[in-house]
C-alpha cells in the first residue's frame, strides 16, 4: 500500500492557509501514516493514526477541528 501512495498530495484550506500533505509512507501493521505537510512556508514530518469511517475509508485527523482527512482524496 505504501508504494501506491508515496508522495501523493493533498491540499487543504483550514479557513486561514492552504496545508498541502504529501505521504511518505502508510504503515498498515501499526495503522499510522506519514506525511509531509507544508504550511506557510514551513515543512513538517508528522506520523497520525489511520481511522476507518463508516465507508470503509481510510482517514487521518488534522488540526484542533479533527479534520477528515481521507486517503482517497489524495492524487499522485
Amino acid at each position: 500500500m505504501k508504494n501506491k501512495f508515496y508522495l501523493n498530495e493533498f491540499q487543504f484550506f483550514d479557513g486561514e492557509s492552504t496545508i498541502v500533505f504529501n505521504i511518505v509512507e502508510v504503515n498498515e501493521n501499526s495503522h499510522t501514516i506519514t506525511v509531509a505537510v507544508t504550511r506557510q512556508g514551513k515543512i513538517s514530518v508528522v506520523t497520525y493514526d489511520l481511522l476507518m469511517d463508516n465507508e470503509g475509508k481510510l482517514y487521518f485527523e488534522y488540526g484542533c477541528m479533527y479534520e477528515k482527512v481521507r486517503i482517497d482524496d489524495f492524487e499522485g
